[in-house]
């Protein structure tokens, strides 16, 4: 039976959401993406936010407060212009925005707008659209053009983001969820032999969370608050698929002067995603956040109907 959601058309613009299936996010990088270009599309539109998978409105708050500069006021606005639906499958409104391209792939939902735009994101090739009013905006460095597509930069609101004093600790971060960043149990011990005076705080899911016999490791419970806090060097580890669209994380540790270093990573011709991205951090750093002349603006307001 079709799970229906009719989406406020007469107060909002613009919905904000990512794509939803039978496995949960959870809090994840997309999360924040729809938190950034909320609080900075707010500014143009009249903006609502969509969570459709098993989000609650306290953990989402929780990450909301943790990791932006926000008044009570903010906060309490953020929810009201948040809807929380568990995976509909029929959705109707006026326009919506995708912060990632998995949409594509959700066979079991229908979607009834105005305009659907989309951030590229998980497929290196966007399958081919022919709909007038589905649009995708895309790195055109790592993406091949294709019907209603056009170049863009996905960015971080670090405008947003908590000052933070650096805490001067030696920490070392593994990132390794289920999802599509599993480190393999040999890695562990790859890393425990290359860095012998380290500490490791691995951010993984219970499923996947290895047995280890060292005490070197530590396996916190998910999300870390304050996690910027507790480490000083990120070890970015390889993605099994090999293609790393957008990596928000490695930006953000720029953001807060964490070192980066890269294990096993042979693959950067392969995977433009990262390629690109760390060269825009290397080069061109301030083009990744998100500012007043951003380009998205007079995009959505060229296709919206105020």
């Amino acid at each position: 039976m079709a799970k229906i959601l009719q989406l406020d058309q007469t107060h909002y613009d613009l919905w904000i959401t990512y794509s939803w299936s039978d496995n949960n996010h959870g809090i994840c990088g997309h999360t924040f993406e729809v938190i950034d270009y909320y609080f900075f599309l707010k500014n143009y539109f009249r903006v609502g936010i969509l969570l459709a998978e098993d989000i609650t409105e306290a953990s989402f708050c929780d990450a909301v407060i943790d990791k932006y500069e926000v008044t009570p006021d903010e906060v309490s606005e953020l929810l009201k212009n948040t809807v929380f639906c568990n995976r509909p499958t029929l959705l109707k409104g006026n326009n919506i925005l995708f912060t990632d391209g998995g949409v594509v792939a959700m066979e079991r939902l229908t979607l009834f707008f105005d305009n659907i735009f989309l951030f590229a994101c998980g497929n290196r090739e966007i399958k081919n659209n022919s709909k007038e009013n589905v649009f995708v905006l895309q790195d055109e460095r790592i993406y091949e053009k294709c019907f209603n597509s056009f170049h863009y930069v996905k960015k971080i609101l670090f405008q947003k983001y908590k000052k933070l004093k650096d805490t001067k600790n030696t920490d070392v971060l593994l990132y390794g969820t289920k999802n599509c960043r599993n480190i393999e149990y040999e890695m562990y011990f790859e890393l425990m032999d290359l860095y012998p005076e380290s500490h490791f705080i691995c951010l993984t899911s219970k499923e996947n969370r290895p047995q280890l016999p060292s005490k070197r490791f530590s396996f916190p419970e998910l999300p870390v608050k304050d996690l910027f806090l507790k480490f000083g060097t990120y070890i970015y580890t390889p993605v099994p698929r090999k293609f790393d669209c957008s990596p928000r994380f490695i930006a953000e540790c720029k953001f807060y002067g964490k070192k980066v270093l890269f294990h096993r990573i042979d693959y950067w011709e392969e995977d433009k995603g990262l390629y690109w991205r760390q060269w825009d951090i290397d080069h061109q750093f301030q083009t990744l956040f998100l500012k007043e002349d951003d380009d998205i603006v007079p995009f959505l307001r060229g296709k919206i109907e105020l």
